[in-house]
């Protein structure tokens, strides 16, 4: 494969495209690690119990990739092939779907947190299940907001504009910290707060991306009136690709809440272990985002144009960057990891214990990413339902039963989990990248 050169790569689209989403997910990420640095502070606890909310959040929010990811394949494609008005009618039928599920799914959420928690928590003790369910029940308020403003910034990134979405997310997440400061050490609501604070940068963040939706007249005009009106047939392609992510992220990430409950059983020195580490490769992930963000967008429009040689070259560019960039990131953790660990609990144990265990993210996070790079042009090309197969396949059938063994049976603890989850993601990047590797998957019908 040739290597472009230098000047071509500064001026090229893909670069111009790429560098405000690098420097939107690094402020995403940094500015959740100062969130849960603030969190930290309320109680010993707090931060494995926010973590088991904000895991369930992640199951729930799931379940609208169906919005976000099938909508934002569509637009990418009818941007490349030059159908503005198509391209408004699914932003316009993105909005509907967000709001008219999110609003019954948060009514839901609600009447049934207290089951749902100690489902999940049935050895945590008081104070750890009183602090996640008061958290909770406030940060549900957020899911509207939250969806809509997924569904919002994936449309706009899918036309090709990713300076819009950075600076919106520039201004949420400042806010939140505002907010988080307000609500947490000047009221203080502690873990109220912390959910309250979500609420009002998610409807900060959503407010703002509309706006800058409607106010973009490049390709097509949206008509805010047009979110209130559905149209099956638009509704139904949204679906038709939507569904088979939407049901593969929700089982990957129910296995991610199964895994917290899992360390959660582990007790509570193992559980803030596991909370402190996966806090901190939430830096290691941030080449993931980037790819995956990167990875529909730019190949979805290549392959919208037909241009089909030049999205698997885009695409190969993609996955090798992000490879280099979670090996770089990754060395600096582990060089820094003791005074990272630190920061996030004071108890010397925790900090030596998951010190020690830093190594497994490393080699856990090169599949990662190259999950995130290749799984989101595989939906690109329309290959929705493979990449489920795949998945679920891991998750269920690899993931889990591996995780009762390591941890239950062998009793390997936190290593136990980050081990069955890597050998599970091992498997989805090897098949991802065979796949990739084909033709079929470029030139389906979306």
């Amino acid at each position: 494969m040739p290597v472009p050169r230098l000047g071509a790569l500064v001026h090229s689209p893909t670069l111009r495209f790429t560098l405000p989403v690098m420097l939107e997910n690094t402020l995403t990420i940094f500015i959740g690690l100062v969130f849960s640095r603030i969190i930290s502070t309320i109680s010993g606890s707090a931060l494995a119990a926010i973590g088991m909310a904000n895991t369930v959040m992640a199951v729930i929010f799931s379940l609208f990739s169906m919005v976000t990811t099938g909508a934002a394949v569509l637009v990418s494609r009818q941007i490349g092939a030059g159908e503005g008005a198509a391209a408004a009618d699914t932003i316009e039928q993105g909005g509907f779907l967000s709001l008219a599920c999110s609003a019954g799914m948060t009514a839901l959420c609600l009447l049934t947190a207290q089951p749902l928690l100690r489902l999940l928590m049935p050895t945590a003790e008081d104070q750890l299940f009183s602090e996640a369910l008061r958290y909770y029940d406030m940060l549900m308020l957020s899911l509207p907001a939250y969806v809509l403003h997924g569904m919002l910034s994936s449309a706009a990134r899918s036309t090709g504009d990713s300076r819009s979405p950075m600076a919106v997310a520039l201004l949420m997440n400042l806010s939140q910290i505002a907010f988080a400061y307000l609500f947490i050490d000047v009221l203080p609501l502690q873990e109220v707060g912390a959910g309250l604070s979500y609420v009002c940068c998610r409807l900060v963040g959503a407010g703002l991306m509309l706006g800058a939706l409607v106010r973009d007249h490049r390709f097509f005009v949206l008509r805010l009136r047009n979110m209130l009106r559905p149209r099956g047939a638009t509704v139904r392609r949204i679906l038709r690709l939507g569904l088979p992510v939407s049901a593969e992220s929700l089982f990957v990430q129910v296995g991610y809440m199964l895994a917290n409950s899992m360390s959660i059983s582990l007790g509570t020195f193992e559980s803030s272990v596991y909370q402190v580490m996966n806090t901190l490769n939430t830096f290691l992930t941030l080449p993931q985002g980037i790819c995956s963000t990167v990875g529909l967008s730019a190949v979805g429009r290549l392959l919208g144009a037909k241009t089909y040689r030049a999205a698997k070259r885009t695409g190969r560019w993609i996955w090798l960057s992000g490879i280099g960039a979670t090996l770089l990131l990754s060395a600096i953790v582990l060089v820094f990891r003791v005074p990272l660990a630190g920061v996030y609990t004071s108890n010397p144990l925790e900090v030596e214990s998951a010190a020690n265990l830093m190594w497994i993210l490393l080699v856990m996070d090169v599949a990662g990413v190259s999950i995130n790079a290749i799984d989101a042009q595989l939906r690109a090309g329309g290959d929705v339902r493979y990449v489920m197969v795949v998945t679920l396949t891991a998750v269920w059938l690899i993931r889990l039963p591996l995780t009762y063994l390591f941890c239950f049976v062998w009793d390997w603890g936190v290593l136990g989990i980050y081990l069955a989850n890597t050998i599970s993601l091992y498997y989805r990047a090897i098949l991802g990248l065979v796949r990739h590797g084909g033709q079929r998957w470029m030139t389906r019908r979306v």
